[in-house]
């Protein structure tokens, strides 16, 4: 029934484990009957075999390019990979005791080596382990098999943030509100138990197909419970965040920023979805960051005429460059936004101007990485900073280097007077002729 190349697929395939022998049996002998002695090519088998549940599209690619291991972790059978990052990578898997579907974030085993990653996601496993809320990714389990170390979480269908306003634009007012609300009473609970996100953003955002937000990717959590040191700061690495998102302060240091700066995200993250980009979109790396800490954004009206000017405020407020200018916490965010929902019309926000922001010095040593400047032909200023890339395509962020002023005590060069070098040149003239002189009467 199958050609040569079908059937060295079906033997990769035995091979493989992916599918009961009776399961692949029952399958082909439906494909059988659908032809009717015909022969079957590669490309018939495998659509057969995929519409038929064996195997995944992903499975497929694999057994094609000749590869029939690396399908299981332990007990749980790999189905996909859904994503890929700088940390890690992450596939979609099934339980082969309950066929339920979860999410495995794998370490790469490049990165196994390295104590500071390895720490990391493991006290990312501890720290996300404890939170159980409607509005958060569950993690279930993390562990190893040999050299490969896991965390098993709950998976959710639905696209993020980022791709739905990619794809269809930005969002209703009230599909915003709902969102923000949402985002805020996970962050509220991730923050009652002493974690802070610091890299809440529109992708890290899932909107599941009935309506609830899920926050995920606690990777970077800076969790503060007594006694526990941040591996950050004992590993001496650099600030952590997503640059379009990232609070001023966390930008200076990421070790010391307590829930506030995840206030300042997730406005960044209510600009967004009203507007469909972030608050700074334009310029390098560098500048956005300076931006951040010095220029307010533009106006959400000038991108979004129909959005209220209580949202407006309730938004601007959330940004505020100042921590303590900010909400106190999620629950208020959540109290004003219900508010205005309800009563838009009469809704009015408190907004008063801006505080300065007093200066915090920058605590984290220096670390290697790509710096990235301004434009060419354009002087270096006192927010240029360090970063280097992720796999992602995301940028783990430096703090700034402020330049140092120079004294103004420092000692000063003495100057020569400027009529004494003029003086001395027409005095050795004046010698010069005096001397030919008296030389040539006496040669008379």
């Amino acid at each position: 029934m199958a050609d040569q190349s079908a059937k060295n697929l079906l033997k990769l395939l035995e091979k493989s484990g992916i599918a009961e022998q009776e399961s692949i049996k029952e399958s082909l002998g439906t494909l059988s009957e659908k032809v009717a002695g015909r022969a079957v090519g590669t490309k018939e088998l495998t659509a057969h075999l995929i519409e038929s549940g064996i195997i995944t599209q992903w499975h497929a690619d694999k057994l094609l390019a000749g590869k029939y291991k690396g399908f299981f972790l332990d007990k749980y059978k790999l189905l996909g990979l859904l994503g890929t990052g700088g940390m890690s990578s992450v596939y979609l898997a099934e339980s082969k005791n309950t066929r339920q579907k979860r999410a495995i974030k794998v370490l790469p085993k490049k990165k196994v080596s390295d104590k500071s990653y390895l720490d990391r996601f493991y006290r990312e496993g501890k720290a996300a382990a404890s939170l159980n809320h409607p509005n958060i990714v569950r993690i279930y389990d993390i562990n190893n098999s040999g050299d490969t170390h896991y965390m098993v979480m709950e998976y959710v269908q639905g696209a993020d943030l980022y791709e739905t306003v990619r794809d269809n634009g930005p969002l209703a007012i009230d599909d915003a509100i709902e969102a923000t609300i949402q985002s805020a009473e996970g962050l509220l609970h991730a923050h009652d138990k002493k974690m802070v996100h610091r890299d809440v953003k529109p992708a890290n955002l899932l909107l599941m197909e009935n309506g609830t937000i899920k926050i995920l990717d606690l990777g970077l959590a800076l969790f503060n419970a007594e006694g526990e040191e941040s591996l950050t700061v004992l590993y001496n690495e650099k600030v952590m965040g997503t640059a379009d998102y990232l609070s001023p302060e966390q930008a200076v240091n990421s070790h010391e920023v307590d829930h506030r700066a995840d206030i300042y995200s997730l406005g960044c993250t209510l600009y967004f979805l009203l507007t469909g980009r972030p608050p700074y979109d334009k310029g390098t790396l560098a500048q956005r960051i300076a931006m951040h800490q010095t220029q307010e954004p533009d106006c959400i009206l000038e991108s979004r005429v129909d959005c209220p000017q209580g949202l407006i405020d309730i938004c601007t407020k959330m940004m505020r460059k100042n921590p303590d200018d900010r909400f106190v916490d999620c629950k208020e965010i959540m109290a004003v936004l219900k508010q205005f929902r309800d009563s838009p019309d009469t809704f009015k926000l408190d907004l008063p101007p801006p505080t300065p922001v007093a200066a915090r010095p920058a605590k984290a040593k220096k670390a290697k990485a790509e710096e990235v400047g301004p434009p060419a032909g354009k002087p270096k200023s006192e927010f240029d900073i360090q970063t280097s890339s992720t796999e992602s395509g995301e940028h783990r962020i430096a703090p700034p280097r402020l330049t140092k002023a120079p004294s103004i005590r420092r000692k000063r060069k003495k100057s020569v007077p400027k009529w004494l070098v003029p003086s001395l040149i027409v005095g050795m003239i004046s010698a010069l002729i005096g001397v030919l002189f008296l030389m040539s009467r006496l040669v008379n």
